[in-house]
């Protein structure tokens, strides 16, 4: 091992040649956008390294972005925060391996005897023990096409996740038990965990699920704008998997009517109802009174069609990203199974074209994207942008054919339909 301590050794780091970086921020709890990095364990064909930037074993280097020691094959952990041109480490090692790599599980043995409620724990523990641990953490997997179009997404979140979710501070803490030591400037973050088999994220950080706030009990009540007379809005897609079916049936429905509306009307139903039904024929599985609609036999065939296609290669392959999903890795397949998991993945991925372009749109603004949820965004706006971005943002999520409705509110828990 090269402990690197003094700007003149950083020479010895060749981008081009490092196979694996495993950032250690000097949080044990505490979310990587709110602490600094404590050291990065490096490692290369022939041997590997510490680079320190704080811990107290070690003097320290002059910070730089990570993102410099990075070339395309190499595998760094926690990427969505360095924001490099590497494979998300995390990411290959669920595709290679089935399931999540968790580093503090990983790490957990090196927390026994201290204390846990210190901040920079991991500034603390020897670096000598860190190195024992780390320089055993998987490594050598095979690298599939498909891995670098998640990697670039899973960024994506690193940069929600980084623009934090203003809250009011007091009542947060008493919703939630939370630690207020993990609140900056008002701000808490939200963690995306995209590590799962259709790639669709959950979103969870320390005790709160953000992904599954309820709404009318206060929880979302207490999330609120950053700017002085700013407000939230809240993008939703209108009927959202029923149009990511019919793109995948080739079916048209008629414009001037949300696709639940036109159902209902099949139905004979009011539309709160017809939605349950669609779900449930969806979800569930049809009858014979949906197999009678031609929406629904058009989607009968594909159901039956994706199947085949399953048991034939062995694997369930997504429309976009062409991402493999091995029939080992579904649990008692069948054909609803298959079909719901392909709808979330495209779900997914097509969530993340259109994310690249939002992020654009809005990367010379105040305004920020602050959560994502399956088939919503929730945008903390500047009051001097409102217009901009009620006008301009669903020209780029509603293309292929997806309209959007708009809420807006002075929190998470009030907004109101914006005609």
């Amino acid at each position: 091992m090269n402990i690197i301590e003094t700007d003149k050794d950083l020479h010895l780091l060749n981008p081009e040649e490092i196979l694996l970086i495993v950032p250690v921020w000097s949080s044990q709890r505490g979310h990587q956008s709110m602490f600094p990095i404590s050291f990065v364990y490096i490692k290369t064909k022939d041997t590997d390294f510490i680079l320190n930037f704080q811990h107290i074993d070690a003097d320290s280097v002059t910070p730089f972005p990570i993102s410099k020691l990075c070339n395309p094959n190499t595998l760094v952990l926690g990427n969505r925060y360095i924001q490099s041109n590497g494979l998300d480490y995390e990411w290959v090692y669920f595709e290679s391996v089935g399931k999540p790599f968790v580093f503090n599980d990983f790490v957990e043995t090196l927390f026994k005897g201290y204390r846990n409620d210190y901040l920079f724990n991991n500034d603390c523990i020897p670096l000598m023990k860190w190195y024992e641990l780390l320089k055993s953490i998987p490594e050598g997997f095979e690298i599939k096409d498909w891995y670098r179009k998640y990697s670039d997404s899973i960024s994506l979140l690193g940069k929600v996740e980084g623009a934090g979710v203003q809250v009011e501070v007091e009542n947060f803490i008493d919703r939630f038990s939370f630690d207020c030591r993990y609140i900056n400037e008002g701000r808490v973050h939200t963690q995306y965990n995209p590590y799962t088999i259709t790639g669709r994220p959950s979103n969870r950080h320390l005790n709160v699920n953000y992904s599954a706030l309820p709404k009318g009990d206060g929880s979302r009540g207490t999330i609120i704008s950053r700017f002085q007379g700013g407000t939230l809005i809240g993008f939703d897609y209108e009927s959202y998997h029923i149009r990511l079916i019919a793109g995948l049936i080739g079916y048209k429905f008629p414009t001037g009517i949300s696709a639940h509306q036109y159902l209902a009307n099949l139905y004979g139903t009011d539309y709160d109802t017809a939605k349950g039904l669609t779900f449930k024929y969806l979800y569930g599985g049809l009858d014979d009174f949906a197999r009678g609609i031609p929406f629904f036999q058009k989607v009968d065939l594909y159901i039956e069609s994706l199947y085949q296609r399953y048991v034939i290669s062995g694997k369930l392959t997504t429309p976009l990203f062409k991402r493999e999903i091995n029939h080992n890795r579904i649990e008692l397949p069948n054909q609803q199974k298959i079909f719901n998991y392909l709808l979330q993945a495209l779900e997914t991925e097509i969530n993340y074209m259109k994310m690249v372009e939002m992020l654009e749109f809005m990367s010379p603004m105040q305004s920020k994207i602050i959560l994502y949820t399956y088939d919503a965004f929730l945008i903390d706006t500047h009051p001097s942008e409102r217009d901009k971005i009620l006008k301009l943002l669903p020209t780029i999520m509603e293309k292929g054919g997806f309209p959007v409705k708009a809420d807006e509110g002075t929190n998470y828990d009030n907004l109101v339909h914006l005609q």
